[in-house]
């Protein structure tokens, strides 16, 4: 039988950054392809995959295979990732039917799965396992160390970018947050289809007229048409308007710095 990892200590927080990040079940194919691309090339390896492992799934976000699998996802219980999730280091099997745990898949057993398997698990810097970074190759393939050290480089890599992406997911979410909490606090009486309406007129959306008129009574908009103060501010707030020049009185005392400093929001 098919032994089953351990769960990792941190699990329920790993688990939850993974499901937070919200990337399972959409398509990342073009996303993530370039990691896999390059995996493939530096190794010689047929396939290579990037997925990331939930609280009971590992699921593929990009894949580069001779014959892609339509399947995308399956329970952890059942992956060769789930054995390497607390390693540290890559785990480098030239050949699956000789390897202790691997050679008892069901698809080693039966044939379906053979030759050789490289896993890197995708962690944060804090050490949360996001996923795994894999080459497969048919036929029992050699790897070297240079390379080994090149596409662990790149995983890390990976998981930074991981990282990063869900900072910037909190991050919009917190500023949507406050967005709504101001317009609920200084303009309780709009809707919807009003919040809906503005910000189609900020993206230069066509109005129709009883449209306009609506956000005039609520003095986001002119009669002119224009967007008041009242309206860039809520946009602002909204965090879907920027002013791109600040305003700055600039003596050309020094003139270097005061050329630098005209262009230091640029």
């Amino acid at each position: 039988m098919y032994p089953v990892a351990d769960k990792l200590p941190n699990e329920i927080e790993r688990a939850a950054f993974v499901e937070a990040l919200a990337l399972i079940g959409t398509d990342q194919q073009d996303e993530f392809y370039s990691f896999c691309e390059i995996g493939k090339l530096l190794s010689g390896f047929s396939k290579s995959m990037v997925s990331l492992i939930d609280s009971t799934h590992q699921c593929v976000l990009s894949g580069i295979s001779p014959e892609p699998d339509e399947d995308r996802s399956w329970p952890v219980e059942k992956s060769f990732c789930q054995h390497i999730m607390a390693d540290i280091e890559p785990t480098i099997v030239y050949d699956v039917s000789e390897h202790p745990i691997f050679g008892m898949h069901p698809n080693v057993v039966s044939g379906k799965m053979t030759g050789s398997y490289c896993g890197f698990p995708i962690r944060t810097s804090d050490n949360l396992v996001l996923g795994t970074f894999c080459l497969g190759n048919d036929k029992p393939k050699e790897i070297s160390a240079e390379v080994i050290s090149a596409v662990d480089n790149m995983v890390k890599n990976l998981g930074a970018y991981l990282q990063r992406q869900s900072a910037i997911q909190r991050d919009n979410s917190q500023k949507l947050l406050l967005g709504l909490k101001y317009l609920q606090e200084h303009i309780p009486k709009m809707t919807l289809t009003e919040l809906i309406t503005i910000i189609e007129f900020r993206n230069g959306t066509m109005n129709t007229e009883a449209e306009l008129k609506s956000l005039q009574k609520l003095l986001l908009v002119s009669k002119e048409g224009k967007l008041t103060d009242n309206g860039a501010q809520l946009l602002e707030k909204l965090h879907l308007f920027d002013q791109s020049f600040v305003s700055k009185k600039t003596d050309f005392t020094d003139r270097t710095a005061a050329f630098d400093a005209l262009f230091e929001d640029l």
